[in-house]
């Protein structure tokens, strides 16, 4: 089993794989270990990298309830809409029945006329 020190692993991660800038817990990590890089890293380490990552999760939580409550909106907006545009279908199939009825009633009214 080879054994790997944690600033080993960060170079070589920034070294092939990570040519984007980097972000804070990478950051927070790099500032924690500087002093002591080649020594492998403590559960005192592996626990404040955790609660790191654990923190960043509470901040998407947040967003997917900020999200949510767009959503929420939309769907808000879209129940408006739909109750609007069967509001309009309603009066229009109405108005279109009684001009259809009206003509009907016209066109037999002449008919009677003609054939008296």
């Amino acid at each position: 089993m080879t054994t790997r020190t944690l600033g080993a692993l960060m170079e070589a991660d920034s070294e092939s794989e990570n040519s984007n800038p980097l972000n804070e817990i990478e950051q927070q990590i790099i500032n924690d270990t500087q002093d002591r890089w080649n020594e492998p890293a403590t559960k005192d380490d592996v626990r404040n990298h955790a609660i790191r990552i654990d923190s960043r999760f509470g901040k998407l939580d947040s967003r997917f309830g900020k999200l949510d409550s767009r959503f929420d909106k939309i769907d808000a907006r879209f129940d408006v809409l739909r109750s609007d545009l069967q509001a309009m279908i309603h009066k229009n199939i109405w108005a279109s029945a009684t001009a259809t009825m009206t003509l009907n009633l016209a066109a037999l009214g002449l008919v009677v006329s003609i054939l008296k």
